[in-house]
C-alpha cells in the first residue's frame, strides 16, 4: 500500500474513533482524572518549598508520592480487575480529592514535614489503579480494529493534559501553592461524576490473578518485562527533570515558576510527534514495535542531557523540546505491545504496573534530586537525567526479543 493510502487509511480510523459515542465520553472523564496526576509532582514541590522553605523539602514530597503510586499499584490494580467498572472509580477518586484538600490545608499552615510526607504518601496509594482501569475500559468501548489507534490518541491526550497540568500549577502559584492542590480536588471529584455517563465492564468471569498474593510472572519477564524497564527509565529521567529545573531556573535568573511553561512546551512537542507517529503508523512485528520504542526512549535521553549544560531558560526549553518530540511515540508502541501481549483479564493490574513504573522512577528520580539539590547542584541533576533511558534502551536493544517474535 502506498504512504498516501496508509495515511488515509489512519485518517479515516480515526474518524470513525472520534465519532464513537463511548470514546468521547471515555476521554473527557479519562481526562478529567490524568490532569491531577499531571500537576501533581509540580505542586508539591512548590508547596512544599512554601510550607517549609526548602525545594529539597517539595523533591522528598514528590518522591513520596510516586513511591506511594508504584507500590500500591500491583494490588489496587488487581482489585479493579475484579471489579464493575467505572463504579469502582468513584472511592478512589473521591479519597485522592479529599486527600489533596488535606494537603492544601497542611501546607498552608506549615505543617510539619513528616505530617507533609505522610499525606504526599497517601496521596499516591489512595488512587493506585485508576488510570490502569481506565485503559482496561477501552476494549468494552471500542472494536478491536480501533483500539490500536485509540491507544496512540490516547498517548497524544496524554501529552495535551501535560500542555495544560503544569503551566496550571505555575499560574496557581502565583496566587499561593495550596490553589493547584485544590484543582487536584476539582479534577477528582469532576471526573467521578463523569464516569457516570460510561458504559459498564463486569468483571470478568473467571481470572488468571492468584488471589491475594502478589504475582507478577506474566508482566516482569519477557518482552513486557522490557517494557515496564523503559517505562521505569522514563520515570527516573522526568522526576530528575521536574525536581531539578525550578531551582536551576532561579540560578540562570528565571522564575521557578516558569517550568510550568517548559513543561508544557515540552508536553506540545511531544504531542506532536504522537499525533504523527499516529498517522503514520504501520503495521509489523512485536519486535519491530519494540525497537521503534528502545530508539525513542534513547533519543529522548540524549536529548535531556544538553539541559545542564544551557545558561539560559530559553536554551534549556530548546532542548526540552527537541527531546519531547520523542516521549509520546515511545508511550503508545510500549503500551500497545502491553495490550497484545499480557492476560485480557488482568489489563487492569497491568496497565496500573505501566503507571506504577512511571511512578516508581519518578520516585526514584526525584529522591536523587532532592540529595543533588542539597549536597551539589540542579545543573548535576540535569545533566544526568539522560542516562537512564540511555542505558536500559542499549541494554533492551541487545535483548532476543527485538530480534524475533518471541512469545
Amino acid at each position: 500500500m502506498s504512504e498516501t493510502g496508509t495515511l488515509g487509511e489512519s485518517q479515516g480510523t480515526q474518524r470513525a474513533l472520534w465519532a464513537d459515542a463511548g470514546w468521547r465520553r471515555w476521554v473527557a472523564a479519562s481526562s478529567a482524572a490524568r490532569l491531577s496526576g499531571t500537576m501533581a509532582a509540580f505542586a508539591l514541590l512548590l508547596a512544599g518549598e512554601a510550607a517549609t522553605g526548602s525545594y529539597a523539602s517539595g523533591a522528598w514530597m514528590a518522591s513520596a508520592y510516586a513511591f506511594g503510586a508504584a507500590v500500591a499499584a500491583p494490588v489496587r490494580g488487581r482489585g479493579m480487575d475484579r471489579r464493575r467498572l467505572p463504579e469502582g472509580l468513584l472511592g478512589p477518586m473521591l479519597g485522592m480529592a479529599g486527600l489533596s484538600l488535606a494537603l492544601a490545608v497542611a501546607c498552608t499552615v506549615r505543617a510539619p514535614l513528616p505530617l507533609l510526607l505522610g499525606l504526599s504518601l497517601l496521596l499516591g496509594v489512595v488512587p493506585a489503579g485508576v488510570f490502569g482501569a481506565y485503559r482496561a475500559l477501552m476494549p468494552t468501548l471500542l472494536p478491536p480494529r480501533l483500539l490500536e489507534p485509540a491507544f496512540s490518541i490516547d498517548a497524544v491526550l496524554i501529552e495535551v493534559q501535560w500542555v495544560v497540568g503544569p503551566p496550571l500549577v505555575g499560574a496557581l502559584a502565583l496566587v499561593h501553592p495550596a490553589l493547584a492542590l485544590v484543582t487536584m480536588a476539582a479534577c477528582n471529584a469532576g471526573g467521578a461524576l463523569l464516569n457516570r455517563r460510561m458504559p459498564t465492564r463486569e468483571p470478568p468471569p473467571a481470572s488468571t490473578a492468584p488471589g491475594e498474593r502478589v504475582s507478577l510472572a506474566p508482566f516482569r519477564t519477557g518482552l513486557p518485562g522490557l517494557v515496564y524497564l523503559g517505562v521505569v527509565a522514563n520515570g527516573v529521567s522526568w522526576g530528575l527533570v521536574d525536581a531539578a529545573i525550578p531551582p536551576r531556573l532561579e540560578e540562570v535568573g528565571a522564575r521557578a515558576e516558569s517550568w510550568g511553561l517548559l513543561a508544557a512546551l515540552l508536553s506540545a512537542t511531544s504531542a506532536a510527534g504522537g499525533l504523527l507517529a499516529a498517522n503514520t503508523r504501520r503495521p509489523g512485528s512485536d519486535a519491530g514495535a519494540l525497537r521503534r520504542g528502545l530508539l525513542y526512549l534513547s533519543l529522548w535521553g540524549v536529548l535531556l542531557v544538553p539541559t545542564g549544560l544551557m545558561g539560559q531558560a530559553w536554551g534549556i526549553g530548546l532542548w526540552l523540546g527537541a527531546a519531547g518530540f520523542f516521549l509520546a511515540p515511545q508511550t503508545a508502541l510500549f503500551i500497545s505491545l502491553l495490550q497484545r501481549r499480557l492476560p485480557a483479564d488482568r489489563h487492569a493490574e497491568g496497565f496500573a504496573l505501566f503507571n506504577a513504573g512511571w511512578a516508581l522512577g519518578i520516585g526514584a528520580g526525584s529522591a536523587v534530586a532532592a540529595v543533588l539539590l542539597d549536597v551539589a547542584s540542579p545543573q548535576l541533576a540535569m545533566l544526568l537525567s539522560g542516562a537512564a533511558p540511555v542505558v536500559v534502551a542499549l541494554v533492551g536493544r541487545l535483548s532476543r526479543h527485538t530480534r524475533a517474535d518471541s512469545p
